[in-house]
């Protein structure tokens, strides 16, 4: 059918719009739209080259998406029967800008959250720290390596967008895990870890596995089965923190959910733990694996500060069955079987007893002060040093602001290769 005058007129706009379109998606093509070269450049080659390739490729094919379109407008100028599929790809078009920009935005804010040497320096150390924390469990279970980017971001808790999962973008596949980390527990990172274990557990199957070694655990009381196995992906994801950073990783995520709004509160559909289970079941694994220590105080500070009675009433017997079977609860996720790892628990891959007190007490007396100085140990021990500086700190809450800056400085200085 010869288009009429109307139709032309419509099919000119819809050429228009998706020039506009077209050349709009056309600046992504340089990296620096989105973060400066410098901070490109911080990130590892093993990270910012198959990153900077996928984000190339998914604005290439935005673009000839976006030439197609361009094409179909100038058919429907001549045939008015193209015009309901050219306005369709138009439209189309607008929101595969919308979700490419999506992507983009996100990792090239991740980037240039590297605004200076000094978080140049923390985020490449945090890279190579995440990725050893991962390596043991991935070579065991015959996965490769994951590559990490670590960014810098306001708020109270760490988040991390998986390696693996689709992107805004469709058919984008992320080719990295990339971890929020925020200021105030950036030289106390036991949150790292966290995050690292939902990368861990997704690639090992171990949730499923948890959730059924929970509701074990809790068999015969029905009530407890139901609030606690719908936590497992979160409370994996602790144990992993815990086996890597012990008690740091209980003080650091008190840190996190001790507000006095909400640690009692059990918001329904929330994949995380009541707070004030949360903080007792990281006392209760310590407990397990190391025996009487602070995290006893911990507890007693917690239960004494959030007394039950604050509780909402329909809550309230819940929150206190749990913490008589906290000992059990605690054995079940610290024994819970890894698919990944052969049915054997995460202790196979990473043995919590190297983040004791005593452990950590035997590193610092080894090492001496070349712990914070050697490049050795940082390669070497890297992960347990992290956990050193964020138990005295929590020991030593009146030297708290010099361990903090102890752990900035070692952070900062000559980044770790991973």
């Amino acid at each position: 059918m010869i288009a009429d005058a109307a139709t032309r007129a419509v099919a000119a706009d819809l050429e228009r719009q998706s020039a506009h379109w077209v050349a709009a998606a056309t600046t992504f093509l340089d990296a620096e739209e989105f973060a400066s070269e410098a901070a490109w450049r911080s990130v590892e080659l093993y990270v910012g080259l198959p990153l900077r390739s996928h984000l190339k490729q998914i604005v290439e094919e935005l673009i000839d998406i976006g030439r197609a379109t361009i094409a179909m407008a100038r058919a429907a100028r001549r045939d008015a029967l193209a015009l309901p599929e050219a306005m369709a790809a138009v439209q189309k078009l607008r929101r595969r800008y919308s979700q490419v920009e999506t992507t983009l935005d996100f990792f090239g804010d991740a980037v240039s959250s590297r605004t200076s040497p000094q978080l140049r320096a923390a985020l490449q150390a945090l890279d190579a720290l995440a990725v050893a924390s991962m390596d043991p469990v991935l070579t065991r279970a015959g996965h490769a390596r994951i590559p990490v980017l670590s960014y810098v971001d306001k708020g109270m808790g760490a988040s991390i967008l998986r390696a693996d999962i689709r992107l805004w973008a469709p058919g984008s596949i992320n080719p990295v895990a990339a971890i929020k980390i925020v200021r105030h527990n950036l030289y106390r990172p036991t949150s790292l870890f966290h995050e690292a274990g939902h990368q861990v557990a997704a690639v090992t199957g171990w949730v499923p596995s948890l959730q059924a070694s929970l509701a074990q655990a809790l068999r015969g009381d029905a009530a407890l089965r139901s609030m606690w196995t719908p936590w497992a992906s979160e409370i994996a994801a602790d144990v992993f923190a815990f086996v890597h950073t012990g008690y740091a990783s209980v003080t650091a995520l008190y840190d996190v959910v001790g507000d006095a709004r909400t640690i009692l509160r059990w918001p329904i559909g929330d994949p995380h733990p009541v707070g004030w289970l949360r903080t007792l079941l990281g006392c209760a694994m310590c407990r397990a694996a190391y025996g009487t220590g602070p995290w006893d105080d911990l507890e007693t500070a917690v239960v004494t500060s959030f007394p039950l009675r604050r509780a909402d009433p329909t809550v309230r017997e819940l929150l206190d069955r749990s913490r008589r079977r906290m000992p059990g609860i605690a054995a079940a996720c610290l024994t819970a079987p890894v698919p990944g790892l052969g049915g054997n628990p995460i202790a196979a891959a990473v043995d919590p007893a190297r983040a004791a007190p005593a452990a950590l007490a035997e590193l610092e007396r080894t090492a001496g002060p070349a712990l914070w100085t050697s490049s050795h140990w940082r390669r070497t021990e890297g992960i347990r040093i992290v956990a050193l500086a964020g138990l005295r700190e929590a020991e030593q809450p009146d030297r708290a602001s010099a361990w903090i800056a102890r752990a900035r400085d070692w952070m900062t200085a000559t980044p770790l290769a991973a």
